[in-house]
């Protein structure tokens, strides 16, 4: 198919404003010049602002809707092509979406990686690597992370937001469409929240659910169907795109513009892991990578204002019917051990373990020690034998310590919240006996 290609002029939504370049001041350009100094935007020239330099090119021909393959979209983002690797995949999904995953391994049980906000798959090359000697390894980013994105500015009508809901459909469409079979969900941080929900959702899905340092708290706007009428009228917009001015200039100013920067990013990066070379200048830079695409302060507008799932993740947790097991970093100064805890407790026959020392992202952290603890879990699970660890037993790995612990509070806050938990359980259930 040929089309033409405007060098210079992005149409917005596409311009970050991140970066005033001087020499395009009179096209109105404020994207970052590619390597050549142009911005090659394949699009209609109808859409063109400005007097651009045209040329006429060639695009390969797409693969058929849900095809998944190796070849990469016609049209992907400058500050994310030096990611595009020899084992990226791509899916082609809804909001005219490209998908970008990776897989490895050819037998063994389907284990699908999520990760968490800010990074992408590549979070877990190290993990990829080892888990698919015995096992068949997804994973995928999620939409408005890491390399999966729209092609396009979405249309109106398509009621795009980058929300629990969106993120557990993309999951459940990329399990049927991709992977056709059930799998063991891995999550961490918010991508165990979307593994709880997912399997919570479409148990038929799911064989198992490994928690990574799951947060078991995402977004602070209530869900629709169970906000008071109130709410919802006084919060008119709900993240779907397009972003609102308004709110799109409030979130740039207060908060995108700090949190894009590098040695803010390093800095928050830096104080989740325990071993701080692990969050290495390689991690920092992917992690910007994504900051910098067109659509990106779009995508956080409406992750900050997407409300909640219908479900708390309390109710995730209830509704979860497949074996689970629980891996975490003891140092996690984030999802600090109160919240493994609390897990266990409404989980009783989970496996927990604690990895010590790591922090919120053990699988990055500490590779070898969680692929033995996963590898090991799945093998007892698919054979129905015990785990070779006892419960309060320990093992080592070079400098870690991975303990089979029981959950119990150990220090005085911790054992504080297990009596507040109590209070208010409860509480609630003599409420609601009382109202029915």
């Amino acid at each position: 198919m040929t089309t033409l290609v405007d060098k210079c002029s992005v149409d917005t939504p596409f311009t970050t404003g991140r970066q005033h370049i001087k020499r395009h001041a009179k096209r109105r350009c404020y994207e970052v010049p590619s390597s050549n100094g142009f911005h090659e935007v394949i699009r209609p020239i109808s859409s063109v602002r400005c007097k651009p330099e045209i040329s006429s090119v060639t695009i390969s021909q797409q693969q058929p809707p849900n095809t998944p393959g190796h070849q990469a979209p016609a049209r992907i983002a400058d500050c994310l092509k030096p990611y595009v690797t020899a084992d990226s995949q791509w899916w082609q999904w809804k909001y005219n979406s490209r998908i970008h995953y990776k897989q490895q391994g050819l037998s063994g049980p389907c284990i699908l990686l999520v990760h968490g906000f800010g990074v992408g798959a590549y979070h877990f090359d190290e993990l990829i690597l080892k888990l698919s000697a015995t096992c068949q390894v997804w994973a995928v980013d999620l939409l408005g992370q890491g390399m999966s994105w729209p092609e396009t500015e979405p249309p109106e009508e398509a009621r795009l937001r980058f929300s629990i809901e969106t993120w557990t459909h993309q999951l459940t469409d990329f399990v049927e469409q991709v992977i056709q079979q059930p799998v063991y969900l891995a999550g961490n941080s918010l991508g165990g929240l979307l593994s709880a929900h997912l399997a919570a959702t479409q148990p038929n899905l799911c064989r198992g659910v490994i928690f990574l340092n799951a947060t078991p708290f995402w977004s602070f706007m209530p869900h629709p169907e169970t906000a008071p009428r109130l709410v919802t009228a006084v919060l008119p917009w709900n993240g779907t795109l397009p972003v609102p001015r308004l709110a799109r200039f409030l979130v740039k100013n207060l908060w995108w513009s700090l949190l894009s920067r590098r040695r803010v990013v390093q800095s928050l990066v830096r104080n989740v892991y325990a071993d701080k070379s692990a969050a290495d200048d390689a991690l920092v830079d992917q992690i910007l990578a994504s900051t910098q695409h067109p659509l990106a302060l779009d995508a956080f507008v409406s992750i900050l204002f997407a409300p909640q799932a219908r479900l708390s993740f309390d109710g995730m947790l209830a509704s979860m019917q497949c074996p689970v097991c629980m891996i975490y970093g003891r140092e996690d100064p984030w999802v600090v051990p109160l919240w493994g805890q609390r897990l266990k407790r409404l989980l009783a026959d989970a496996v927990y373990l604690e990895v010590s020392p790591a922090g919120h992202c053990p699988h990055h952290e500490a590779p070898t020690a969680v692929h033995e603890a996963m590898s090991k879990w799945v093998q007892s699970v698919e054979g129905g034998k015990p785990l070779p660890w006892a419960v309060g037993e320990q093992w080592k790995h070079q400098h870690l310590t991975v303990t089979h612990v029981d959950g119990s509070a150990r220090n005085v806050f911790e054992k504080a919240d297990v009596l507040w938990y109590a209070i208010r359980k409860r509480f609630f259930r003599s409420a609601r006996a009382q109202k029915s």
